[in-house]
């Protein structure tokens, strides 16, 4: 299957690698496409991957991830023809978050993966892998057991796409919370984890659920 990634930083790398190495082809995308930057990447990928404009990421991709900074993903979603995104199972990872006196989520009266899906309104938008650090995103390993992750979205044959992609990703234990309106809850479970990672001096964890 083919891979579209929007976003070539820390989590459209790690993401397009891991991917890669589980079998999929992969296309991420920048401004810069063939900045020196990005070689390191190619050259971990071999054939399975590559560097593009966000463009022809999006034309190349059955499914697209949207790896890009809250600050830019409105600017970005614009340059795209979105003919390029129509029907398509779009997963965003993205979060909305300011840091003046301490993190808070930036928008109270929605989410951003209700606002990327009123953003692309002919894509089928996946919310998901948003509550972790791009550190943990593949294979997590942790010793005190399993972490949890979860997903939104309007529609269910694209959950299955994304749960099976996850799958691939190394995550097991996946929960589906419902409509891309509970994209709050994910959001919400971002900033708890941040500020426990905080308060117990703990990067790069992640929550569990923990069953009797």
């Amino acid at each position: 299957m083919k891979i579209g990634i929007l976003g070539a930083g820390n989590i459209g790398k790690v993401m397009g690698k891991g991917l890669a190495t589980a079998g999929y082809e992969v296309r991420i995308s920048s401004r810069e496409p063939h900045s020196p930057k990005h070689f390191p990447w190619k050259q971990e990928v071999g054939v399975s991957g590559d560097i593009t404009s966000f463009n022809e990421a999006a034309q190349f991709g059955e499914i697209i991830i949207i790896a890009l900074p809250w600050s830019c993903l409105k600017d970005v979603l614009e340059t795209i023809d979105s003919v390029s995104l129509k029907n398509k199972t779009v997963i965003d990872v993205s979060n909305a978050v300011h840091f003046v006196n301490g993190p808070r989520l930036l928008l109270e009266d929605t989410s951003a993966g209700a606002i990327v899906q009123e953003l692309l309104p002919e894509s089928l938008v996946v919310k998901t892998l948003n509550t972790i650090s791009d550190k943990v995103m593949i294979h997590p390993y942790f010793k005190d057991g399993t972490p949890i992750m979860f997903m939104s979205g309007n529609d269910n044959p694209s959950k299955d796409r994304v749960r099976t992609l996850l799958k691939d990703l190394g995550w097991s234990m996946i929960v589906d919370l419902g409509d891309i309106g509970q994209s709050r809850l994910q959001e919400s479970i971002m900033l708890a984890c941040v500020i426990s990672e905080i308060q117990l001096q703990a990067p790069d964890s992640a929550f569990g659920f923990l069953r009797q």
